[in-house]
This record gives structure tokens, C-alpha cells and sequence, in this order.
């Protein structure tokens, strides 16, 4: 049953298994077996659906769009089953896990951990493109969000005396053929449990056919018990990564912006919208880009990023980045308040031009438009 005609407005950009986004004024429509329709060639999608604001928010995901193309469309309300090899959640030993098909995506270990983080994080090939807890740098968790000076609290290593993030609850565990969605409440604390401030986290993992991950955060960092200040540090991370051993600098692996600089000496301390990090895995090469949205915080952010496998998106440690005066880096949220941090992270196949990281930066900040 036909629900909506509306066009699909590519831009100034080719696109390729692009993330869709539109909102729908439909009320009283069920929200499961949707699609949506190209009216020209008659492929069918599947589609996703949420209600919100007396309507439907739809995602999905478009294989291909020319630039300047313009697709007619139509999201439809299907009869039968939807085809096999949508997202799946599976709650399991203090670990939330996340499949594609039968395929193991990700994790998120929230249970007996200093903090929560996502490992592991699988490549095309099956394997881990993220390292958890090496000897180097114990704290250094997979995929996790930390900071090393919240009113003075380390939240950010495992020192005696640091700080947690204690997993509360998952307030949405969502999962469907498009994508699955995570929203996770949690709370900051020093060393006694004292709250420092409450996190809502939410991670959306698109459902790529390809197997190359596309996975958007929220990080909303709530002032509940007082005013906060993060610090004017280098040890800390709205998003941090801490990659494979064979992916490393160091191993033979390759760190790039989105300037084109090129490893630690080129990208640590530096401005840029988009830093990947990539080398080889299990005989191949992969990579994972972490990308910057333009309305965070101090966009475009600075980077903490190491050839010893390190990348992390921090706009705190101006004094170790720029050599200024130390706390001009520092970051308030008066009691009351909250700030919201987004990123896109991909995971890959090849370096950061082979997997073109540019270009699906440009599908993160400029997509593809729907007029009804």
C-alpha cells in the first residue's frame, strides 16, 4: 500500500549506500514492513521507521545516486515478510551485541568495566579493527568516550583513585532491517561514587550491505549535580579509538586527516573534520575514519592521535596542542545545562582514499535531501 510520494534530491555529491533520513506527517501507519520504492526502476528498500512529532521519522539506506540526481519515490506499507538479514541486539553476559544477519558487528561491554565501550568491532573480514586494553595504555578501551579532568576527576585512566562511568540502564534497544539503535543512561563519578554528571549515550549502527559500518554517536552530557568543567588536558575523548596492533603506525599502517596529513607527526595536535587510521588485518587492509559533525563544540576538533595506534577527537588540550596558556581548553556546563557531541565513525575496506573517507564525510554533513 502506497503511503508517500516524495523525491530524493542527491546534490552536488555522487553517493554510494548513503544513510537516509526523512520525516513523514503519517499518523495511525504500523511502523513495521515499510520500503521504500524507486518509481523509475521499481527497487524496492527496505525501510525503518520511528514516531515522532505526530509523525513518521524513515530511514533507509540508497546504494547509489548520481550527482544532481533527482529519484522520484515512494514509501510504501508492504503485505508479506520482509526479506532475512536485518540487524539483530542480543543481550548476554554484561555485553550488548549487535549482528548484521548472523554476521557479529559490534559489542558493547557496559558490565564489570571502568567505563562502557564498544569491542569488539569487526571488519568485513570478522576481525577486531580495535584493540581492548593494551599493555601500553590499559585504559585505551576499543571504541569508549572518557576525560581525564571532570572538575578534576580522572575519567579517563584506570590510575588508582580515577574516576567511572557507571553503566544505569539501556533506556531503547531498537533493531530492524535498516538499522539497530542503542540509548544507553550512565553516569560520571569519582573514585567513592560521588555523580560528577549523567551521559546519554546513543549509537545508531546502519546495516551497510556491504559489511564497511557506518555507526553514528551521541554523546549528551548532562550538568544534573553542579556546574562541570572539563579540563584542558590531551588525556581525554569525546570519541577515542585505539586500533588493532597490525594496524599501528608503527606496524606499517598509515594515520590520515582530512587535510592529508599523514601520521602522528602531520595529524597530532592539528584541526580537521575527518581523522583514519588504517593497515593491514588479516592479510588485507582496513581501516576506521572517525568524522566530526560541524555543529559539535569547537568544530572542527583537535586530534590526540599516536603512530602507537591511538586516534581520539578531543577540543580540550589546547595547552598541549597549541602551548597556551593552561585551561584556556577548559569546557563549562553550567548546573542545568548539557552539551551534545556527534560523530560518524566507518569502518572500511583500504586506506582512507582507497575507501574514499572524503567523500562519505560529505554524505554525513551534506545528505541527500527528501521534498514531499
Amino acid at each position: 500500500m502506497k503511503l508517500a510520494d516524495f523525491k530524493l534530491v542527491s546534490g552536488k555529491h555522487a553517493r554510494k549506500y548513503v544513510p537516509i533520513t526523512a520525516f513523514f506527517e503519517l499518523s495511525g501507519v504500523e511502523t513495521e514492513r515499510l520500503a521504500v520504492q524507486d518509481i523509475s526502476s521499481g527497487m524496492l528498500l527496505p525501510a525503518q521507521a520511528e514516531k515522532a512529532g505526530g509523525g513518521l521519522i524513515v530511514r533507509w539506506i540508497q546504494p547509489l545516486l548520481d550527482k544532481d540526481e533527482i529519484k522520484r519515490m515512494k514509501l510504501l506499507l508492504l503485505s508479506g515478510e520482509l526479506p532475512a538479514g536485518g540487524m539483530r541486539i542480543v543481550e548476554e553476559g554484561g555485553e550488548v551485541k549487535i549482528y548484521s544477519g548472523d554476521f557479529h558487528v559490534a559489542s558493547i561491554r557496559h558490565e564489570n568495566v571502568s567505563k562502557p565501550y564498544v569491542y569488539p568491532l569487526n571488519a568485513p573480514n570478522g576481525l577486531s579493527i580495535t584493540e581492548d586494553g593494551p599493555e601500553d595504555h590499559v585504559h585505551h578501551r576499543s571504541l569508549w568516550v572518557a576525560h581525564g579532568e571532570v572538575n578534576g576527576i580522572d575519567v579517563w585512566s584506570e590510575l588508582e583513585g580515577h574516576g567511572y562511568i557507571r553503566h544505569k540502564r539501556f533506556s531503547k534497544l531498537e533493531a530492524g532491517p535498516v538499522y539497530a539503535f542503542i540509548e544507553e543512561e550512565n553516569v560520571w563519578t569519582d573514585a567513592e561514587g560521588k555523580p560528577l554528571l549523567d551521559e546519554v549515550r546513543r549509537i545508531r549502527f546502519w546495516n551497510m550491505p556491504t559489511r564497511e559500518w557506518l555507526i553514528d554517536f551521541e554523546v549528551e552530557l548532562r550538568a544534573t549535580y553542579r556546574d562541570v568543567v572539563l579540563g584542558d588536558t590531551k588525556e581525554a575523548g569525546i570519541l577515542s579509538v585505539r586500533v588493532a596492533p597490525t594496524i599501528r603506525v608503527d606496524a606499517g599502517g598509515e594515520l590520515r586527516n582530512s587535510w592529508g596529513g599523514v601520521n602522528e607527526e602531520e595529524v597530532w595536535g592539528k584541526r580537521a573534520a575527518w581523522c583514519d587510521y588504517s593497515g593491514p588485518l588479516g592479510g588485507e587492509v582496513y581501516g576506521i575514519a572517525v568524522m566530526d559533525h560541524p555543529g559539535n563544540p569547537r568544530s572542527p576538533t583537535y586530534w590526540h592521535a599516536r603512530n602507537y595506534g591511538l586516534m581520539t577527537a578531543n577540543i580540550f588540550g589546547l595547552h598541549h596542542f597549541t602551548g597556551s596558556k593552561k585551561g584556556l581548553g577548559d569546557y563549562s556546563i553550567k548546573r542545568g545545562a548539557k552539551a551534545v557531541f556527534k560523530y560518524r565513525v566507518y569502518v572500511h575496506r583500504g586506506n582512507a582514499v582507497e575507501a574514499g573517507v572524503a567523500e562519505r564525510y560529505l554524505d554525513y554533513v551534506y545528505p541527500p535531501k527528501v521534498t514531499v
